[in-house]
């Protein structure tokens, strides 16, 4: 732990939990989290199984680096023109309908994947799940913020984001196996992969919808008394039309700015992770290509529990997060600039491990900051989520089109180190009394 945080007296260190409070966390944990957690593991394969599909598609539908990086922010435009009608139909809906849709019309695009033949489909059908995709992320932040004690919520929310990286570490592999494998009907390895990661979504759309409440404390395995935050005891969140105060304040935009600048760096690495790996292994499987592409998802996975933790133990928030900004964005410019090889993934998976550290602690910086005046803000939630899903429109993109014009990865990757350092000094100098009313 860095000396500036004990030095700063700015980190409000939480009172110790009482031990009804402590087994009601552990309940929601339980019965809110994981349940949540395991439909994040799913939608993050759907979301990045094109980066393992991009080898074999490249002779099948002539799929370009530039192609593949538009196809990539084809999905995210939709996912960026989409959040605002999400939030207002799970705000009408509640979670259990929204829940029934969205996770359904997963499905519905990951099949449509499987059927394209050129690049105009390509984009047709990934904006499509752009579409289906475009409100779990902030819907699930927001829902945890609304019920969640603050003591829990980096924590939480650390949880639940793992499964993003767990989705690589377990579905790299899988997708690998899946592309090696023989398979029936003449159809190519990467079709039948979409397919057979497309159909249990209409599963797990039912299975949401009997499962979830709208009501924390209604969830099986929750006691009724279980103690929640006040934004969960209001039956109705902040009014959605309410966004002059959000607009005005200048913390909502720069933690805008920081989350599109860490994101830039995260779904640049996600998508073409792969690529970057088939590069140091030329000839290797596509299970030993996914296998290898899971260690920096692992290190993010420990970045994200463990100063998660810390975070929560500490009420610290903002130096956790910069400092693992700068951390991450550090390691990746060194490593773009060294030999291929084993070093430079060393260095991958500790810019993984610092971006995840990053992220974990993010999402419990805008009530730290007391941005929504106390409730929690779903304007506030989807308009800094916007600028993170920008990052997924520039930073794949980005690298494609410098990796076709330049052959490497090097510069591209040095622009998202840079992005990732400015990230973490735009955070640290943060406090609530920067607002402009």
């Amino acid at each position: 732990m860095p000396t500036a945080l004990r030095a700063s007296g700015k980190t409000d260190r939480p009172a110790p939990l009482a031990e009804r409070e402590r087994d009601g966390i552990s309940a929601l944990m339980r019965a809110v989290i994981w349940p949540l957690a395991g439909l994040t593991f799913v939608n993050a394969i759907d979301r990045a199984n094109l980066s393992f599909a991009a080898h074999a598609m490249e002779q099948d539908i002539h799929l370009s680096p530039t192609s593949f990086g538009t196809a990539v922010g084809a999905f995210f435009l939709a996912y960026l023109l989409f959040q605002y009608p999400h939030a207002a139909l799970l705000r009408r809906f509640g979670i259990r309908r929204w829940l029934l849709c969205t996770v359904s019309l997963w499905g519905v695009a990951g099949l449509a994947m499987s059927r394209v033949n050129s690049l105009p489909e390509l984009l047709t059908a990934r904006f499509l799940l752009g579409v289906a995709e475009a409100g779990f992320a902030p819907g699930v932040t927001w829902y945890i913020n609304r019920w969640f004690p603050q003591q829990a919520r980096a924590r939480a929310m650390a949880v639940v984001l793992s499964a993003v990286p767990a989705s690589m570490v377990l579905g790299g592999p899988i997708c690998g196996l899946i592309l090696d494998a023989p398979h029936p009907a003449g159809l190519s390895p990467w079709r039948w992969m979409f397919v057979l990661q497309a159909l249990p979504n209409f599963v797990l759309g039912l299975l949401a919808y009997a499962y979830f409440r709208d009501d924390v404390r209604e969830m099986p395995g929750v006691p009724a008394d279980t103690p929640v935050a006040e934004g969960g005891q209001n039956a109705e969140p902040a009014n959605l039309g309410t966004f002059g105060p959000i607009l005005r304040d200048a913390r909502v935009w720069r933690c805008a700015f920081v989350w599109l600048f860490v994101m830039t760096g995260s779904y640049a690495l996600l998508f073409w992770l792969p690529q970057l790996v088939r590069q140091m292994m030329p000839g290797g499987s596509e299970t030993l290509i996914g296998t290898v592409s899971a260690l920096p998802q692992a290190g993010l996975i420990a970045g994200m529990l463990l100063v998660g933790r810390h975070s929560d133990h500490t009420g610290e928030r903002l130096w956790h997060m910069g400092i693992s900004a700068v951390i991450a964005g550090v390691a990746l410019l060194i490593g773009a600039f060294m030999p291929i090889g084993w070093g430079a993934m060393a260095l991958l998976v500790l810019t993984g491990g610092a971006i995840g550290a990053a992220q974990a602690v993010f999402w419990a910086i805008p009530a730290h900051l007391g941005i929504g005046q106390g409730r929690v803000s779903v304007q506030a939630i989807a308009l800094i989520s916007m600028f993170g899903t920008g990052g997924g429109i520039l930073g794949p993109m980005l690298i494609g089109v410098m990796k076709q014009a330049t052959g490497g990865f090097a510069g591209a990757l040095a622009v998202l180190a840079l992005m990732l350092v400015a990230g973490g000094v735009l955070i640290m100098p943060l406090r609530s009394k920067d607002k402009i009313a």
